[in-house]
């Protein structure tokens, strides 16, 4: 039998968190080591994100593949948000794409991941009314999954149990989650995780595993599930995690397995238990690969490199406080014919190099920017994996973003190419002329109804880390 497993991984963490919600500033200070909560910047989404944690493993998927994108936040209600994913991605048009919605859908894409071969991203965007009891236990992520033969880890196991109940909801049309009293919904979660665990330690024939991880929308039933595991492996990773980024919903079961895997040593076993509208359970076993199966940095690294966000601007970011913007006019929506004929430019970013003098015109056109013949930029090249460095920086004081200012630059590709493009992730007074920048997959806004997505620019990865050293507070840009 053909082993069935996990072949690649990614996780992607925002730049930002928010460790402090407090409205009075004068007011008793926060816990110290209080629980913190992963932000999606103002200008990212499921979709972005998605992009983001599956961009450096999805290159290579064939054709007769599925791609699936796990949520429940989708920007989109009837549209396919997997779609976008695909084209961002540049996937052969014979990968079809599907969305996958709920909170039990980062545990069904992760199983279709190991059984089917698929390539899968969890992604969520959280958000809760202000100052609501679990608005720091929330959070932003994204996981991608590539299935195989097992390369980063093997499926011993697998065991699940539904069960109907009424714990956390939201309607069509509305915009945080409904929670029932999680007192009376704990004890259900925890018996239906307890089994599936139990199941599928029996059927993987082990009594104990190296790695536990448990992930719950009840933070009760976790709790108590974790001390019912612990038996199995005393590591309490998963829990300190949790406080670090909040419960990031379909995302939530991929980012605990993503970090357990960055930890995990080859043949060592991990039980990764989901207790969501019932319970889902994997054994697997770290592959000999596992060291060399993720894609992008660690989850370690990505929580030491974030940005500490402030209270107000975050509620801005998500819309949750009304704000007097410039007096200007909402930038105009996109149309669908000219989306659909500049694809390779707006979801790939793809420039066209000169047959004749080799140099690469942006956006792609048929006459070479650099020697002027026509006809010879047939071949596309793409830029989104490249650095840039920055030759230009304006400042926008008039931007219809939820942000005072920022910044836009004028920045050259390396092996060719200029882009003119909004820099994020990073505070406009500190781009400065020779930054190395990296393309990113982000949403520059909404007008009617329509999102429009297209490539920023944000510091490149040893920069981000660098300045990460001073957290960005409110007020500083």
């Amino acid at each position: 039998m053909t082993d069935q497993g996990i072949d690649a991984y990614a996780a992607y963490l925002p730049a930002y968190v928010l460790t402090d919600n407090r409205l009075d500033p004068t007011g008793p200070p926060a816990a110290a080591k209080g629980p913190a909560r992963g932000v999606a910047g103002y200008d990212e989404d499921v979709i972005t994100m998605a992009v983001e944690a599956l961009r450096h493993l999805a290159s290579a998927t064939p054709s007769g593949r599925h791609l699936l994108l796990a949520t429940t936040s989708a920007p989109y209600e009837a549209k396919t948000s997997a779609g976008i994913v695909h084209e961002a991605l540049g996937l052969d048009p014979g990968v079809s794409a599907v969305d996958l919605r709920g909170h039990r859908s980062g545990a069904a894409a992760l199983d279709l991941v190991v059984r089917a071969g698929a390539v899968a991203a969890a992604a969520d965007l959280r958000t809760t009314r202000p100052g609501a009891p679990d608005e720091l236990a929330q959070g932003d992520a994204a996981a991608a999954f590539a299935g195989g033969t097992g390369h980063a880890a093997v499926l011993l196991a697998r065991a699940g149990h539904t069960t109907e109940i009424l714990e956390r909801w939201r309607l069509p049309g509305e915009r945080h989650d409904r929670v029932w009293d999680e007192r009376f919904t704990a004890e259900i979660l925890a018996a239906a995780g307890l089994d599936a665990a139990r199941r599928a330690l029996a059927e993987a024939s082990l009594d104990a595993v190296d790695h536990v991880v448990v992930a719950s929308s009840n933070p009760r039933a976790a709790a108590a599930l974790r001390r019912a595991l612990r038996g199995t492996a005393p590591s309490q990773q998963d829990a300190a995690l949790e406080r670090a980024t909040g419960f990031t919903g379909a995302a939530h079961p991929g980012l605990l397995l993503a970090a357990a895997l960055d930890d995990a040593g080859p043949g060592e076993t991990i039980l990764l238990l989901s207790a969501t509208e019932g319970a889902d359970a994997f054994v697997f076993r770290a592959g000999d690969g596992v060291r060399e199966a993720r894609r992008g940095p660690s989850v370690r690294d990505q929580l030491a490199a974030r940005q500490t966000l402030g209270y107000g601007r975050y509620l801005r970011w998500r819309g949750l406080l009304d704000v007097q913007g410039p007096a200007r006019p909402a930038a105009p929506a996109p149309a669908a014919p000219p989306m659909h004929r500049r694809a390779g430019w707006k979801y790939r970013l793809e420039g066209s190099q000169c047959g004749a003098c080799g140099r690469v015109t942006t956006p792609p056109s048929r006459v070479c920017a650099a020697c002027g013949i026509a006809g010879a930029g047939e071949a596309k090249v793409s830029l989104r994996d490249r650095t840039a460095r920055v030759v230009s920086v304006t400042r926008d004081h008039l931007t219809t973003m939820p942000e005072p200012e920022v910044a836009v630059v004028i920045a050259d590709v390396d092996g060719g190419g200029r882009l003119s493009a909004y820099a994020t992730d990073v505070p406009p007074g500190d781009v400065t002329v020779g930054m190395p920048m990296t393309p990113t997959f982000r949403r520059l806004w909404t007008t009617d109804a329509i999102h429009n997505y297209f490539w920023k620019l944000r510091p490149a990865p040893t920069l981000t880390l660098t300045q990460a050293q001073t957290p960005d507070t409110e007020g500083t840009h």
